[in-house]
């Protein structure tokens, strides 16, 4: 199982709720004002976004040790960490992918940094964050079809930065996708622009298993899954 696969994701297929938004920044699912209307206007202003996009590319898995914390993907040898090698048992193929919500989030959101607004601002951030999330929620649901058909199956993904998973590993992953890949690019320090991307693995075999995310055992305190609760317990 060989391929790039890219996809344009219009903001109506994500379905954001505001009621997730004011769970993840910590307001509860039914947030006072202002923040209520605040929430509007981000979604509101992100809805013209034409620019959300992501895709994977798909390679063999080489080598993989859980017991050393790494897999080998086409000549790359990524040190994903012992808990999410354990994750990825099994894989035949391994699914890199990256997605970004634009550089809308990051201009509407500097705009009302720039006129003084920070909460405006934030509020925007978060948006765009969940924003991100959803559309490689719909990007893996694309690979998970196309997976299927093979009659295979397909771990969670995962990405640098968490789960132990060093960011630098960001540089190998790149190097693996085409040039700006989905117009997503990486500096010298392994951040991706536009900001509101992300980046990382899925496993594919006939013997994966699809395990959740488990962050009661994780001692990360800014994660984006843990504030969405996507997670299952042992």
């Amino acid at each position: 199982m060989k391929g790039t696969f890219s996809y344009k994701i219009d903001f109506s297929e994500i379905e954001l709720e505001k009621q997730e938004i004011s769970s993840f920044m910590g307001l509860g699912p039914i947030p006072d004002e202002p923040f209520g209307s605040m929430i509007d206007i981000a979604i509101e202003l992100l809805s013209e976004n034409k620019n959300i996009e992501g895709g994977f590319v798909l390679k063999p898995v080489e080598e993989l040790s859980a017991k050393d914390g790494i897999i080998e993907v086409d000549g790359q040898t990524f040190t994903i960490g012992k808990m999410i090698a354990s994750f990825l048992r099994n894989a035949e193929y391994a699914a890199l992918f990256t997605c970004t919500a634009g550089l809308e989030v990051e201009k509407w959101s500097n705009k009302y940094k720039d006129e003084g607004d920070f909460v405006q601002s934030y509020v925007i951030d978060a948006t765009g964050s969940l924003l991100v999330e959803g559309a490689m929620d719909l990007v893996y649901e694309k690979l998970k079809n196309m997976v299927t058909l093979n009659n295979l199956n397909i771990t969670n993904r995962y990405s640098p930065g968490y789960c132990q998973w060093k960011v630098f590993d960001q540089q190998k992953l790149f190097s693996l996708l085409p040039q700006n890949f989905c117009n997503v690019k990486l500096s010298e320090s392994s951040l991706m622009s536009p900001v509101k991307s992300v980046s990382g693995i899925v496993g594919i075999g006939k013997d994966v298993k699809y395990m959740g995310y488990i962050c009661d055992t994780c001692s990360s305190k800014n994660c984006v899954y843990r504030s969405k609760k996507m997670y299952i317990k042992h």
